[in-house]
């Protein structure tokens, strides 16, 4: 079952309880799980990313915070982070053009009202769930299916796959990687065969050199000879859009 990661960030303490409770109740009677941490600012949330390592699927952000204002977290986010839905919340009417820089995906103006808030949630939601391609397979007769998003990387040893994901856990199933990588190219180019053994989301890619990538939980993975010049095209077609 898709569980989808959200954070509220925030120092209007009022309002910000206010939406956790309008999320929940929303999401029970939808039947989707969801889960929902809450910061009072924003050096919180890129701490808390930066220690979980965990991408969140949908950021409410207040844009008037003090020490670092909702654009200047956007910006940090947006420098890792491509996929996530930011909904920016302010106090005013209108805002500085350089807060479309990072791509917001709705403006909730305070105060706003139960039906706004409700609108803004619910396409949100309906896009997160609707760009959530997912991955099945089957181990001691048990059926699982994972986002792909969620996933850092698989790699393959003695015939068996074993799924990395960005919280923390490890899946396993018997397959080929061949099999793995031509059933994901189908759903998701985002995903790189540096080596005969590893096929890795770009996303959770932090850096790369001539002969190793770096994730954003700085672990190491090795490219093979054969593969350096291809995923050195990639990562800067990426990166500086290179064609």
């Amino acid at each position: 079952e898709i569980m989808v990661n959200i954070a509220i960030c925030d120092d209007d303490v009022k309002f910000a309880g206010r939406l956790e409770e309008m999320l929940i109740d929303y999401a029970k009677k939808c039947q989707i799980k969801i889960k929902i941490e809450v910061f009072l600012d924003g050096l919180e949330l890129l701490e808390s990313i930066k220690n979980q390592k965990e991408l969140y699927d949908i950021i409410f952000l207040d844009i008037e915070m003090k020490d670092l204002n909702g654009i200047e977290v956007a910006k940090k986010i947006r420098s890792f982070d491509e996929r996530c839905l930011i909904i920016y919340v302010t106090s005013y009417q209108s805002y500085a053009i350089e807060a479309y820089e990072v791509q917001p995906f709705r403006f909730i103006v305070k105060p706003s009202n139960e039906s706004i808030l409700y609108k803004y949630w619910e396409a949100a939601l309906d896009k997160v769930l609707s760009d959530n391609s997912t991955f099945q397979f089957k181990y001691k007769r048990e059926i699982y299916k994972i986002r792909l998003s969620d996933i850092m990387y698989f790699q393959s040893k003695m015939r068996v796959i074993y799924v990395y994901m960005n919280n923390g856990s490890v899946f396993k199933f018997y397959d080929k990687m061949n099999n793995v990588e031509n059933y994901i190219e189908k759903e998701n180019k985002m995903f790189w065969r540096i080596h005969q053994s590893f096929l890795v989301n770009s996303h959770y890619i932090l850096k790369i050199s001539h002969d190793c990538v770096e994730l954003n939980n700085h672990q190491i993975l090795f490219i093979s000879d054969d593969r350096k010049k291809v995923i050195s095209k990639y990562y800067r077609n990426l990166v500086i859009g290179e064609d």
